[in-house]
């Protein structure tokens, strides 16, 4: 069958932006169809109870196709939707939520007010005379122009750049190119992610930060290890500060390259709100706040609640937390450096609201053992993995009511989706 050329309808869409297509009851993953059209395939792999196609000719077209606005579209592995209208990217991605999530109400899609532009972090592999991005399930990198979904002074920047490294003694010196942008502030952030820290960039980092003023960082790291990890251990200072502010919602925040913070700085202040109002916070709460990273989620908090601790395993976060809650004047709030996943027992002893914002591999079973022994009232769970999440809220329902899935569209134009949900304890748990 491999290479034939088969007649097929699209039924629905996969978890990875695939569509779903059927030939009587043969069943075939296409990149690129969208639900409901026809199209003729080209088999390209064989499995056991599908296979893998390719449009070969579009029969019948979705009213919700549109051409790429991108010309890479189709190579750079950045965007699953780009060929879809932005309104029906979220109903794609409900009805993929509603798949995964069988046995709870899944809310509609909160969508972005501007899909375009709104990434204020970009990392840019640089290797073989190329700056841009990965394609898909490869190391091959895609050079762009512009990119639609990083901030418009990134893509600025990265031309720059690639003017003053492609092709030059130091290019094979650096790995990538890091930058931040503060949306809320205007600050920005270049890192040079380097194999060697002898490397001299001194005119290169004049030169950018004489043409972007906002620049208010500018730092090496060194990498020289043979790994996907893109940032390593030791930093060197070449210009500013080893930090840069943004602010949300009047809340001034620390950022250092290491920090994680969320890429979408207007949905992520629709995300804060919904965490707000399923934990019913008020002036009697008291919060623990697990895998709080910068704190910006505890921060939000804090002028809601009596009290919030948050934890958090990265030691360059804790610092940057705890300066956060004193740069805003508050005092309600703590850091504390540990692993959120293990011995919480502690915390959690006079906790009656919990905030789960984990990594994509969800919680842990030891954590979710600690929630359920310490009949926490109320527990909000983030997650930008509903796979993960969907598992650990079937370990928790026996014990806790689980409300709405609200998802949230972080990632316009891809296949991900942050969603938040509420637990809440059920009064005959034991």
């Amino acid at each position: 069958m491999k290479n034939e050329i088969i007649r097929c309808k699209c039924v629905d869409m996969s978890v990875d932006g695939q569509g779903i297509a059927r030939a009587g009851q043969l069943v075939v993953f296409v990149k690129g169809l969208i639900k409901g059209e026809e199209a003729d395939v080209k088999i390209i792999a064989e499995k056991k109870n599908y296979s893998y196609g390719i449009i070969d000719r579009l029969i019948t077209p979705s009213p919700y196709r549109i051409e790429p606005d991108c010309p890479i579209a189709y190579k750079c592995g950045g965007c699953d939707y780009r060929h879809i209208a932005y309104d029906y990217q979220l109903q794609v991605k409900k009805e993929v939520l509603c798949n995964t999530f069988r046995d709870y109400e899944v809310a509609d899609v909160m969508g972005c007010v501007d899909p375009f532009y709104y990434r204020n972090k970009v990392q840019i592999p640089c290797r073989e005379h190329k700056m841009g991005f990965y394609r898909k399930y490869s190391n091959d990198i895609v050079e762009f122009d512009d990119c639609y979904i990083e901030s418009r002074i990134a893509n600025d920047m990265i031309k720059d750049l690639k003017s003053l490294i492609l092709h030059t003694e130091i290019e094979d010196k650096i790995r990538h190119i890091l930058i931040k942008h503060g949306k809320g502030s205007g600050e920005i952030m270049l890192g040079f992610i380097v194999n060697d820290l002898s490397v001299d960039l001194s005119d290169i980092t004049r030169i950018m930060v004489e043409k972007y003023p906002m620049i208010r960082s500018v730092i090496l790291n060194l990498n020289d290890r043979k790994t996907n990890v893109i940032l390593g251990e030791e930093e060197r200072l070449l210009y500013g500060r080893d930090y840069i502010f943004d602010e949300y919602d009047g809340i001034r925040v620390k950022l250092s390259l290491k920090s994680f913070y969320q890429v979408n700085h207007d949905q992520m202040l629709k995300l804060y709100a919904k965490v707000r109002e399923l934990s019913e916070v008020n002036t009697d709460s008291r919060v623990l706040d697990l895998y709080c990273g910068i704190g910006t989620i505890s921060l939000y908090l804090c002028r809601y609640a009596k009290h919030v601790t948050g934890v958090e395993i990265v030691e360059a976060a804790v610092s940057n937390a705890k300066d956060n809650a004193s740069i805003n004047g508050f005092d309600n709030a703590d850091f504390i450096l540990a692993d959120a996943g293990r011995q919480m027992d502690e915390y959690l002893k006079d906790k009656d609201i919990v905030i789960l914002d984990p990594p994509r591999k969800g919680i842990s079973r030891e954590l979710i053992d600690s929630l359920i022994e310490n009949r926490i009232r109320k527990i909000v769970y983030v997650s930008c993995n509903p796979a993960t999440l969907a598992r650990d809220l079937e370990l928790l329902k026996e014990n806790y009511d689980i409300g709405t899935i609200y998802p949230v569209d972080m990632f316009p134009y891809t296949i991900h989706t942050e969603c938040v949900t509420a637990l809440s304890l059920k009064g005959n748990a034991s």
